[in-house]
């Protein structure tokens, strides 16, 4: 497969540049594209170089620092133009006096672009997803539906992006990626924490199908990095935002930033009271001894979280060439549930044996805590840059979990009493340094190492009421001690001739892994060291065209809750258990993309192929004596994955624009438990359609619709899920107010419908998570007025 891939692409390349017409010189012209009113550089712009009759001579794409170069130019008058959606068009009349002339244009600025529509002038806006070869980059602020939620709201608007009704993130249909903040791994990224993150707080986020050797190796799917909100303007700016919704749901969130020449201050607080409602569903078949029980399970959920959070930092600029920053983010939660769940057990499908009833309540509360510094030089070699970057995270966890059981048919009889209680302590420290230098116009190096202590104590404790005293109930009292150990080197070179570029990297990761119980029962060390190639290969056949094809090797490692050997059970019916013989995943991924710009719509087709060995799943039995369902985590011996996948934005009149993304993969998976087949390929696609009306008077309509196909594993059918969502606001107040009302899973058609088999047991359940909702939200923005000239924060991880 992979020589078949190569031999593709030197074919396709080959026979593109020689339909190119080349035009032969030895002059050179660079120099780096910037937005003007952030001073933000701009990567992917496309450079033309044309005669002074328009003739084409040469085009090329700046790199992820909005760097160019334009080589083999012969003496003569051009026409330099540079082009980017959003901004207005930039032309510079060239003259080439010398045939190894270096001319170097500097800085050059874009403007973005106004659109005039019903009298009143409105500023031109980014794109609302910008498609570049390297990544996807989705600007929060650009769109409606992302405006009122969090983090997880935020993610399911994103394209390649889903979040299923559990809250699960998947990228590509594949589960295991890697989420950032602010390009670092956080324990902010856990499902639960992202709820409790307004996505006014987010300012992009961006996909990363196939990093580079910079990137941490882990995610076998890729990455996904959310990078919050900072001061990019001079003077006092902030905004003010309140949300009414239905079911309850309250929040207030509000950002201030100030920034001078040498300090920018910022700063973010909130607080939520939020209620949800689930519905689940069960229907479950048992056979024993030819008999057959029947089991219908209903269970209503009704969640309520208060949270409050705060991030504060400063950027300090010591001169043109020195910066430091430092950042502390807390968030607090609070959850309280209540579940109500019926089981009918029968022994044919209408006639009733017996009825239970559980009741159960449950309080947990969490903190997270994240302290970040920051020091970057800057030189003056263009383009060279050091940065040392530290962050310690440290947060906990306690839930508290009372069950209830009685039997109310045929006689009323109380059958358990059950209490648990689950903790959980984080503490990680990352400590980073990253080193950029050019070694000529076209080509730079860069150098990295970082290095990562996790420390996770985890506890569960059951306890069941007997004689009116609670006794541990199967001996359920486990803590568990984690200790995560990484140090990552890395270096990658850059170089561009003419129209090819390319980025080559070597990643190597040690890992040590120690994981003990308190009672001395099991204790496990695992030490591996492993090597990651990137290639990253790019050519621009015009102004607005260009290919590139990737390859990256990725690792998944089980986390704690895979490896812990102890169970955890969610009801007297379920159990679940990890698996400590877990052995990482590694993945060998490659993908061909290529970009097509025109006027007015942006065209982003890939294909992709990855081959994971000892990728994980998960596998349910049911137990002959108790009949209680037990769910581990096992490694499969192997999986392939094909992909195609069709991203696209258009914009057909200045009022109306459409965002689309489709994927279709197949998969095929090898594995076994025992002497039980688990081999396995299914075919499956999803697609998401957004729709954005700028209507009259500042009022901007937007929706988007939701497919995902039906997809199955060896033992699990899950069933075609669709659902829409749709926003509308209205800028008032000179544009510096915006009201809005969004609608998410309008038809509560989000639900997750599933079919689990067995050698002797089959269950079909419905899950739904979230049912519709309903808000109204209020924003209002300032920005003061300032004298300082803007300024770009030089900070390296962090924008």
């Amino acid at each position: 497969m992979k020589r078949t891939l190569v031999t593709l692409l030197l074919v396709f390349a080959v026979s593109c540049i020689a339909a190119q017409e080349r035009v032969q010189g030895e002059a050179e012209i660079y120099g780096t594209i910037v937005e003007q009113s952030t001073n933000n550089v701009l990567p992917f712009a496309s450079v033309v170089l044309k005669t002074t009759e328009q003739k084409l001579i040469q085009g090329v794409i700046t790199n992820e620092q909005g760097n160019y170069i334009l080589t083999e130019i012969p003496v003569g008058n051009y026409i330099l133009e540079v082009i980017y959606a959003g901004f207005q068009t930039y032309s510079l009349p060239i003259e080439i006096k010398e045939i190894r002339q270096k001319l170097n244009l500097g800085s050059i600025t874009l403007q973005k672009e106004t659109v005039e529509l019903d009298a009143v002038t409105i500023q031109g806006e980014k794109s609302q997803v910008s498609l570049r070869l390297d990544k996807k980059v989705f600007e929060v602020g650009k769109d409606i539906l992302s405006q009122s939620g969090s983090v997880t709201d935020v993610l399911g608007n994103v394209p390649s992006v889903a979040v299923d009704p559990s809250g699960a993130i998947q990228l590509r249909g594949n589960g295991n990626v890697t989420i950032l903040i602010n390009g670092r791994r956080s324990g902010l990224t856990s499902s639960q924490a992202l709820e409790q993150i307004p996505s006014d707080t987010v300012e992009r986020v961006e996909v990363i199908t196939t990093p580079s050797a910079r990137y941490d190796a882990s995610g076998s799917a890729g990455i996904i990095n959310i990078i919050l909100k900072k001061n990019r303007k001079g003077g006092l700016t902030g905004q003010l935002r309140g949300v009414v919704g239905t079911p309850d749901d309250y929040r207030l969130v509000g950002s201030m930033s100030y920034k001078t020449n040498s300090i920018n201050l910022f700063a973010n607080v909130g607080g939520r009271y939020t209620d949800y409602n689930g519905d689940y569903s069960k229907v479950q078949q048992t056979t024993r001894d030819d008999n057959t029980i029947f089991l219908n399970q209903v269970e209503d959920q009704s969640r309520h979280d208060d949270g409050r959070l705060f991030y504060v930092g400063a950027d300090y600029y010591f001169n043109e060439h020195n910066s430091i920053t430092t950042a502390f983010y807390r968030a607090e939660t609070e959850d309280t549930d209540e579940t109500v769940l019926d089981y009918r057990y029968s022994s044919g499908q209408n006639a009733l044996d017996s009825l239970l009833v559980t009741h159960g309540n449950s309080k947990e509360k969490r903190s997270y805590n994240q302290l970040e510094m920051n020091y970057t030089k800057t030189f003056k070699k263009q383009g060279k840059k050091l940065t040392f970057d530290l962050q310690y995270d440290f947060w906990d966890s306690t839930k508290k979990w009372d069950v209830r059981t009685q039997k109310e048919f045929p006689i009323m009889n109380t059958i358990a009493n059950i209490r648990t209680t689950s903790t959980d302590k984080n503490n990680d420290l990352v400590m980073q340094s990253d080193f950029i230098t050019p070694i000529s116009k076209s080509s730079q190096i860069e150098l990295g190492a970082k290095y990562e202590n996790r420390l996770v104590e985890d506890g569960f404790m059951a306890q069941e009421l007997v004689n009116e005293g609670f006794q541990l109930l199967d001996n359920l009292d486990n803590a568990i001690k984690y200790d995560e150990q990484i140090l990552g080197v890395y270096t990658q070179y850059r170089n561009k001739t003419g129209k090819f570029s390319y980025l080559l990297g070597l990643r190597i990761e040690d890992t040590k892994i120690g994981i003990k119980d308190a009672n001395g029962s099991f204790d496990d060390t695992r030490n591996y060291t492993n090597l990651f190639l990137t290639i990253n290969l790019g050519y621009a056949f015009g102004e607005n065209t260009t290919f590139s094809t990737n390859y990256s090797k990725r690792i998944n490692r089980p986390s704690l809750w895979q490896l812990n050997p102890f169970s955890e059970l969610d009801d007297f019916n379920v159990r679940f258990f990890g698996n400590p013989a877990l052995d990482p995943a590694f993945t060998d991924a490659i993908e061909i993309s290529l970009l097509q710009k025109g006027n007015g719509f942006t065209l982003s087709p890939s294909v992709y192929y990855s081959y994971t060995t000892d990728d994980t799943q998960w596998y349910t039995t049911q137990d002959n004596t108790t009949d209680v369902f037990i769910s581990r985590i096992i490694n499969m011996d192997k999986e392939t994955r094909y992909g195609f996948e069709l991203s696209t934005s258009y914009k057909p009149i200045k009022w109306l624009g459409f965002n689309a993304d489709f994927n279709a993969y197949l998969f095929e998976q090898k594995g076994a438990v025992g002497t039980q087949n688990l081999d396995n390929d299914d075919t499956t696609w999803y697609t998401t359609l957004n729709t954005r009306i700028q209507l009259k008077h500042g009022i901007t309509f937007q929706s988007r619709f939701n497919y995902r196909g039906e997809r199955k594993t060896a033992q699990t059918r899950r069933k075609a899920i669709s659902y829409l969502n749709f926003g509308i606001s209205k800028r008032l107040f000179k544009n510096n107010g915006t009201l809005m009302i969004n609608a998410s899973n309008v038809f509560n058609s989000r639900k997750t419908r599933e079919v689990i088999t067995g050698t002797d047991f089959l269950v079909n359940q419905t899950r739904s998570r979230y049912g519709a909702r309903w808000s109204l939200s209020f924003a209002y923005r300032f920005n003061g007025n300032s004298k300082h000239e803007d300024r770009r924060a030089r900070r390296g991880n962090r924008n």
